[in-house]
């Protein structure tokens, strides 16, 4: 079998319409019914009286149709008429025609110089079009090039270049990070400047007060999840980096130098990438962790009276975290907390399991 078929693979008769299917759909002759086609190209060289849908890597349309034309290629190429909706999609679209409907287009780079009785619609990283549409037009994108004349227009863009002697009949509307100097159009209605949406969410969101929290959260759900599930682990590591933050900070210095050692041979071996990543993982997280108990000490001391609840230390973790993360506020005092708390936390955390190793021991249980 040739691998390029001018007539089609399979030919499917339906209700409506017709299924075309293989290497190379071909339709020369004028169709008068719905037609699905799905090929690796799709060439099309005659009128069309029904609704057309292809799929293929590429799609060439030399046609006039009078029904909605729905394309989806790698490349597309369409050149004629349409009586009624164009809708384009893929990597590259050169559209030349006219179409009494309305046309919308997504890709990557997209090519259009049509007239439009309707809207217009088309969404690439570069458009270049050159259009007299009368209804609306919105172009979303990064490079922009527009030519013609148009109803009510509406863009989106980074860079956005008019040509000389383009005509607005209704409003421009447009977006871009600096206003432009549009002397040279011709609009009728009113001209609208937008910063980017990024740039308006950037000066209407509080991202300092988002930041803030987002701080305090991300330390707050971890280490109340840890009192959730290890309350004695999470209560007598607490205590054990107040009580003895000496020996825990220089216990803890020594552990995470010799971590921090020992995680790069453990990746240079043959089977240690896996080892060296599981342990990398584990030790961040601790490190994340562990800095915020010697703080979560002094909240649990402010309330040394009460015996120990839940809902105390609850409390106490509140306040410890507050604590830590409004002493982070200043840069420089931030820096001096995590180089003190780190230790201790990482030194408290290991100190409570070997003295829980030591009593297991005395015990005979281990």
């Amino acid at each position: 079998m040739p691998a390029v078929l001018l007539v089609m693979l399979v030919r499917l008769p339906c209700a409506h319409g017709k299924i075309f299917i293989g290497d190379r759909v071909s339709i020369e002759k004028p169709a008068y019914e719905e037609i699905f086609a799905i090929a690796d190209e799709i060439h099309i060289s005659s009128s069309m009286q029904n609704e057309f849908i292809g799929i293929a890597r590429r799609i060439v349309a030399d046609t006039e149709i009078e029904k909605d034309f729905i394309g989806m290629a790698v490349k597309l190429n369409f050149s004629g008429k349409s009586q009624k909706d164009l809708y384009l999609v893929g990597n590259t679209i050169d559209f030349e025609g006219q179409s009494a409907g309305s046309i919308t287009a997504f890709g990557k780079n997209i090519r259009l110089k049509t007239s439009t009785g309707g809207n217009l619609r088309a969404s690439a990283e570069n458009i270049e079009i050159e259009s007299m549409t009368r209804g609306k037009t919105a172009l979303w994108g990064k490079d922009i090039f527009i030519k013609g004349e148009y109803g009510d227009l509406s863009i989106n863009g980074t860079n956005i270049i008019f040509s000389k002697g383009t005509v607005v009949n209704g409003n421009l509307t447009y977006s871009t990070p600096v206003r432009l100097d549009l002397s040279h159009l011709d609009v009728k209605g009113d001209i609208a400047w937008n910063k980017p949406l990024t740039e308006r969410l950037k000066e209407t969101t509080p991202i300092v007060k988002i930041k803030r929290l987002y701080s305090v959260f991300s330390l707050l759900f971890p280490v109340l999840v840890m009192l959730w599930l290890f309350p004695n682990l999470f209560k007598q590591t607490t205590y054990i980096s107040g009580r003895n933050f000496l020996k825990c900070f220089a216990g803890g210095l020594i552990l995470i130098i010799s971590t921090l050692v020992a995680i790069p041979i453990i990746f240079i071996t043959i089977i240690g990438a896996p080892l060296g990543l599981i342990i990398t993982s584990l030790f961040l997280s601790i490190i994340y962790i562990s800095r915020v108990f010697p703080s979560i000490f002094i909240g649990r001391a402010i309330f040394f009276k009460f015996k120990d609840t839940t809902f105390l230390w609850v409390l106490s973790t509140f306040i410890g975290i507050f604590l830590f993360t409004a002493i982070s506020l200043h840069p420089t005092a931030k820096i001096l907390l995590n180089l003190i708390s780190i230790p201790a936390g990482f030194g408290a955390l290991f100190m409570g399991r070997i003295n829980l190793i030591k009593r297991l021991r005395k015990e005979k249980i281990l």
